[in-house]
């Protein structure tokens, strides 16, 4: 099946991730931070990290909904889902969709596929263990754009199997853990 085709620039804004500030400026104030190393297949992970900053109006917080990628290496697209002021580190792309036309999770969904990321690290036209990707590469891709339904359900059906992934994964450590513990006790 057949359907439209959109660059990321022109469904959706892309917001570059801030840099702390070094200087001692009376107005900074810190921040929660988003950091790369959350970013997983199961979603973000861990705390959140603290980030030195002024915040002015060119500066973006976080809003739910929004999709977030590693500048470096992406291998995961993880759907923003916090009601609390958090801003993105400096090696995060956030991609914040216009919502008449393009659902988040759907988004995420299609930015998670390996065909995207190959896709998106061919448009550097280079070669190198870490892919650095940029903004306008980013913007550049194009993207199936079925109705807006459509995306719904498949952004669901994808966040749903993350989830389900997450708890296997979780399930089978505690497995392991489970056989480690028995094997000890047995040979004790």
């Amino acid at each position: 099946m057949k359907h439209a085709k959109k660059t990321i620039a022109e469904c959706a804004k892309i917001i570059p991730g801030v840099q702390e500030q070094k200087s001692l400026d009376d107005d900074i104030q810190i921040y929660n931070a988003l950091l790369p190393v959350q970013l997983s297949e199961e979603g973000i992970i861990g705390e959140y990290g603290k980030i030195r900053r002024v915040l002015s109006d060119e500066i973006a917080c976080l809003q739910k909904g929004d999709v977030v990628i590693k500048r470096l290496n992406p291998d995961c697209a993880v759907v923003f889902e916090d009601n609390i002021q958090v801003l993105p580190s400096g090696n995060l792309f956030v991609i914040r969709p216009n919502k008449e036309f393009l659902d988040s999770y759907y988004l995420a969904f299609i930015l998670s596929c390996s065909q995207t990321l190959a896709q998106i690290s061919q448009r550097s036209g280079i070669s190198t263990k870490v892919s650095a990707v940029t903004g306008s590469q980013l913007g550049g891709c194009e993207i199936p754009l079925p109705e807006l339904p459509v995306q719904k359900k498949l952004g669901m059906f994808w966040r749903k199997a993350s989830l389900r992934n997450a708890l296997l994964t979780k399930l089978i450590l505690e497995n392991k853990h489970l056989l480690q513990v028995i094997t000890a006790k047995l040979y004790n």
